[in-house]
């Protein structure tokens, strides 16, 4: 079993660095033509704190070309959590203790910087959501998240819905774990009057004993109302998790 796990990490290490590669090659290529499609590098570093068994507080910290496809863009974001539902012992020891629960709610707020080639744009959200998830059958888990987003833009309001459905499996081979997963996003914008954005993402989990969590995933974001699109992103998420 030892020698098996090591095969598996070694052949999901070696897929990791070929995706790396290619995607890096393309980021770095020229554009050809008219196509407004871009490929981007998205790295993200998040901590969670369980102040007990309910509540929880998770701040973020992200790098990347703006989710509305601009030109770059620094987030930092802070989310308090309520736990209100557990579930039976149904998984593999999940390193995030929201998993455990049938239902999550939450609130906080995130401050964005984009540099624009006329200037920086800045955003202050105040975000509202609610996490129901499901395990059908087996180990399979499921959650709809239901966001909303009170935007100001330069100073000018804008109201935003997001609802993400994720579907995730874990998998322990030996002493590896892993946990694939698949999402897709769809986007609601009050000042245009229209579902303007979707995402749809895969990505695998790799934990770390009960600190931390590297999650790694390729995503497709296409909208109606930016350029460039669609864009390609390779995404990088380093969690650490402690508690009190």
């Amino acid at each position: 079993m030892r020698e098996g796990s090591k095969k598996v990490a070694m052949l999901i290490t070696r897929v990791s660095l070929l995706v790396v590669l290619g995607l890096l090659l393309t980021i770095s290529g020229p554009v050809v033509g008219q196509d407004s499609s871009a490929a981007e590098l998205w790295p993200a570093f998040r901590v969670s704190l369980d102040l007990n068994p309910r509540f929880s507080v998770q701040g973020t910290v992200e790098k990347h070309n703006g989710e509305d496809a601009s030109l770059s863009q620094w987030k930092l974001g802070a989310i308090v959590n309520y736990r209100m539902r557990k579930i039976f012992q149904w998984v593999l020891e999940d390193i995030d203790g929201d998993n455990q629960y049938n239902l999550v709610v939450g609130g906080g707020y995130e401050n964005l910087n984009t540099k624009q080639i006329n200037g920086t744009k800045r955003e202050h959200r105040v975000v509202v959501q609610l996490t129901p998830k499901y395990v059908p059958f087996g180990r399979l888990l499921l959650q709809d998240r239901s966001r909303a987003e009170f935007r100001w833009v330069d100073g000018v309001y804008n109201f935003r819905y997001r609802n993400k459905l994720t579907a995730q499996r874990a998998f322990k081979v030996s002493k590896f774990r892993f946990t694939p997963y698949a999402s897709g996003e769809l986007f609601w914008d009050r000042n245009r009057h229209a579902w303007n954005q979707n995402q749809y993402a895969f990505g695998v989990q790799l934990p770390y004993k009960k600190l931390l969590m590297l999650d790694t995933f390729y995503l497709r974001q296409n909208c109606t109302t930016c350029s460039p699109d669609p864009v390609s992103v390779l995404g990088f998420t380093l969690n650490f998790y402690f508690k009190l």
